[in-house]
């Protein structure tokens, strides 16, 4: 009996290291999601000096290849396991990021990003496929929960030190680093990951029965209200996070590189504190709608007196800011108001359905911003450089606020699940 207990014990130390192996490549691809707005000053020169268009627009590549692939990952998941797929998925990435450095062709430079949003498509699913095969069940919804927090921390990491090193030994030695790092990943998950206990285990859904839930799914209005609702709160990530927040902050509210990075992290910390807390409420009173709706309005007001309030004080923004992600975190309860509304059946298309309209929001909203900004500025153009003013960019990311306040005004369309008959437990 103690031998099966140690033999038990040391699968599970091992399917716990496996694990955190699938979690760098997660952080990983986190961390490439943001260098374009990391380094949006530097790669816009680079590029010919771009417009902010023709910069959203490249941006918004990532979420072009990721978004759709969200349906079929999980059954390539099933039948490839997730070694194969990772190490593959790594791969991608890493060429992506090596191409997205070779800012001399343009065509290489949104092909790289392409292939990025390619191979950063497989890493959630395929972290959570790892725990299914290797630790005990009822571990599975505290890594799905620890998943958003850990890579939500890693961009704050990232956001800060790619700002840091960008300006002590050049942006180009930093996208040459980080492809070298995934050179490595790719060697340790193709060495180290495996698949489960008893090896790979191929199950191969019937590809007409994949299509027909899909279709399913996707011909459910209130999935797509539901999935756009998710998408305008997940803008905070998007849109002021991910691309354009760090160079407003530097130019609304006179910060370094260096401080503008730390402030914008800020969102991605009160992600990691709200997601669990915004799932933990909406368990415990039983209600969906609610936590939802009062996220926005709070995620509102902070980001309004983020863009309008002038002379804000450094301390002031990191708060404010840090609330806001932490508001706009209440977006993880819209894949179970999804799951609510479709049936557990199709829950595993439900899921990747309504990521994908979500992350569609990456699609619309990038792009937009950059449009907004080249259409009502009018600061002209200095030694070829594209000049924004304060004004410009407020005028640009009132997307932020709108899109909150339009969360309000879906959610008369959207059906709440009362739980609070049910036992918590």
């Amino acid at each position: 009996m103690r031998l099966n207990d140690t033999v038990s014990r040391k699968q599970l130390l091992f399917g716990i290291f496996i694990c955190f192996v699938g979690a760098i490549f997660y952080c990983y691809e986190f961390i490439l999601r943001i260098i374009p707005g990391v380094l949006q000053t530097e790669l816009s020169i680079a590029l010919g000096h771009i417009s902010a268009t023709t910069f959203g627009q490249i941006s918004a590549l990532y979420y072009f290849a990721y978004s759709p692939m969200q349906m079929p990952v999980g059954m390539l998941m099933d039948r490839f396991g997730p070694r194969r797929l990772l190490t593959f998925a790594c791969i991608c990435c890493t060429v992506g990021s090596w191409m997205f450095s070779l800012t001399s062709s343009m065509f290489l430079v949104g092909a790289g990003r392409f292939l990025v949003g390619f191979g950063s498509s497989f890493a959630f699913v395929g972290v959570l496929s790892l725990a299914l095969h290797w630790l005990p069940r009822r571990y599975f919804s505290l890594v799905a929960g620890l998943m958003t927090t850990l890579g939500m921390l890693g961009l704050v990491y990232g956001e800060v030190k790619i700002t840091e090193w960008s300006e002590s030994i050049g942006w180009e030695y930093v996208l040459f680093f980080i492809a070298i790092v995934g050179c490595g990943l790719s060697v340790l998950i193709f060495l180290v990951v495996r698949d489960g206990p008893e090896g790979h285990q191929s199950n191969k859904h019937p590809l007409p029965e994949f299509f027909r839930n899909v279709l399913k799914v996707l011909m459910a209005p209130e999935v797509w209200v539901i999935g756009f609702v998710g998408a305008c709160l997940y803008t905070s990530l998007s849109v002021f996070g991910e691309l354009w927040g760090k160079t407003y902050l530097e130019q609304a509210h006179n910060l370094t590189k260096v401080e503008a990075a730390r402030t914008v992290s800020a969102v991605f910390l009160g992600w990691a504190v709200g997601a669990p807390i915004a799932g933990y409420l909406s368990d415990h009173t039983g209600r969906r709608l609610l936590p939802l709706v009062l996220g926005a309005i709070l995620a509102l007001i902070c980001i309004s007196i983020v863009l309008y309030w002038p002379g804000l004080s450094y301390v002031s923004l990191n708060v404010l800011l840090f609330l806001y992600g932490v508001f706009s975190a209440t977006e993880i309860i819209v894949f179970i108001m999804a799951k609510e509304c479709s049936g557990a059946q199709l829950s595993g298309t439900v899921f990747a359905a309504t990521n994908m309209i979500v992350t569609l929001g990456g699609v619309i909203f990038q792009p937009l911003v950059g449009k907004l900004l080249d259409t009502f500025g009018d600061s002209g153009i200095v030694k070829g450089e594209h000049i924004y003013t304060v004004v410009d960019y407020q005028v640009a990311l009132s997307i932020l606020p709108l899109s909150l306040l339009l969360v309000t005004i879906l959610a008369f369309f959207i059906k709440d699940h009362d739980h609070k008959d049910q036992p918590i437990h």
